[in-house]
Formats: C-alpha cells, sequence, structure tokens
C-alpha cells in the first residue's frame, strides 16, 4: 500500500472517530490543508540539501516527512522552489520521520494555502 494511500485512510479514520465524538480534537490553531509536495531541506553548515515531502500546509507551519533524516536542528531553511528562494523554518515537534515546522516569515506562504480547496496532489 502505498504512503499516500495510507496517509488518505488514516485521515478517513481520524474524521470518523471526530465525528462519533462529536467534536473536533486538533491542537492546531489553524487548519492545515493537506498536500503531497516535494521540497528541499537545507540545515545551516551543510553543503548538500536533503528532499522532504511536505504532507500538510498552513500559512504559519508545515507537516513534513522526513525520508529517513535522523538528526535535524532546531532551526533550518525550506525551498519549495528548487532553492531560488528558501524560507527558515523552525522545528516545533517531531514523532520518528514526521515533523512539524513554523516559519519564521508566514507572509510568504499565504499565496500556496488556498482555503476550502481539495488536496493539491503532486
Amino acid at each position: 500500500m502505498s504512503l499516500e494511500r495510507q496517509y488518505r485512510e488514516l485521515k478517513d479514520l481520524q474524521e470518523k472517530v471526530r465525528q462519533r465524538e462529536g467534536k473536533n480534537w486538533s491542537r492546531r490553531s489553524l487548519e492545515r490543508q493537506s498536500v503531497w509536495r516535494e521540497v528541499l531541506l537545507s540545515i545551516p553548515g551543510h553543503i548538500t540539501s536533503e528532499p522532504c515531502l511536505v504532507r500538510d500546509l498552513s500559512s504559519r507551519g508545515a507537516g513534513i516527512q522526513l525520508n529517513g533524516l535522523t538528526l535535524l536542528p532546531t532551526e533550518f531553511s525550506l525551498s519549495f522552489d528548487g532553492f531560488r528562494t528558501t524560507s527558515p523554518c523552525r522545528l516545533t515537534w517531531r514523532q520518528g520521520d514526521f515533523i512539524g515546522v513554523a516559519f519564521q516569515n508566514t507572509d510568504r506562504y499565504s499565496a500556496l494555502v488556498k482555503p476550502n480547496t481539495k488536496p493539491v496532489l503532486r
């Protein structure tokens, strides 16, 4: 089963649980848009970049699949466009190979997040 399919099934299951409990139990202050978008992660002091997968996105942060990256500093940069531009990020949480980041310049990502749209698959 593909990672994308597993993720969708998990989201469906979470929604069923929310409906059964009759409440929304998300800890996030803003709703995130589901996306499947490749990004490059740049660690300060390293010459190479690490490819990662953004799985959900808001104007303030993102959920990112690391693809096996084990060591990660608390501050690093992400590029959505092959390093034409980069944006500093701060690690907010980590659970195995999945991390949550906060964008330090939130205005830059407002254009990437479209409210009330279907998930973008890339």
